[in-house]
């Protein structure tokens, strides 16, 4: 009898196992399934990526091809008549649209008023064109009729008014008697506040 009970237990674990056997099987199997929608989804992510990147690296040359035809650089500094002009700073205001910016006017001769009194343009990269009047300038702070005296560091500041907000330079030119441009300086980035 013992014999008996011991076969039909065997036989009843041995179903449960086989049932088991078969959930886990099938869930195995779902799993499977399941990884290789996931790879499939990542190849397809990478291959979005590389179109990406590869239309960037495209747009950077087109970039760069734009910048040679325009012959776009950065000028930060010229020195004309032995006297080296340089940005110190350029700040804009986005409430008012006023825009100061500051050269550092070292001159190496003899002491001289800056030939810049004749005023000042600003363009932006929009085509808009702003004009600094005589009263907008200062030298080291006080009238536009000061001396550079020789190799002293002198700030001048130029005050642009009504500058589109967050505008960036392309160039600024310098005017001198008769109207001719003495130099330019391009390329210039402002910090709004």
């Amino acid at each position: 009898m013992n014999k008996i009970i011991t076969l039909i237990m065997c036989v009843a674990f041995s179903a449960t196992v086989s049932g088991q056997t078969v959930k886990v099987e099938d869930r195995i199997k779902t799993l499977e399934g399941d990884v290789k929608t996931l790879k499939g989804q990542i190849e397809t992510q990478n291959g979005r990526i590389a179109s990406m990147q590869s239309r960037l690296n495209e747009l950077a040359d087109r970039n760069a091809e734009y910048k040679k035809q325009l012959d776009i650089r950065q000028i930060l500094s010229v020195t004309v008549d032995s006297v080296k002009y340089g940005i110190a700073s350029t700040e804009g205001n986005t409430k008012t649209g006023n825009v100061i910016v500051t050269l550092m006017a070292l001159n190496t001769g003899d002491d001289a008023f800056p030939k810049i009194l004749h005023g000042a343009s600003l363009n932006d990269y929009d085509g808009n064109i702003y004009q600094c009047s005589e009263d907008s300038m200062s030298v080291g702070g006080l009238s536009n009729y000061e001396v550079l005296r020789k190799n002293i560091n002198t700030k001048i500041y130029l005050k642009f008014t009504n500058v589109l907000a967050n505008a960036r330079i392309s160039n600024i030119s310098f005017y001198g008697g008769g109207g001719t441009t003495l130099f330019s300086l391009r390329d210039i980035k402002i910090d709004w506040k």
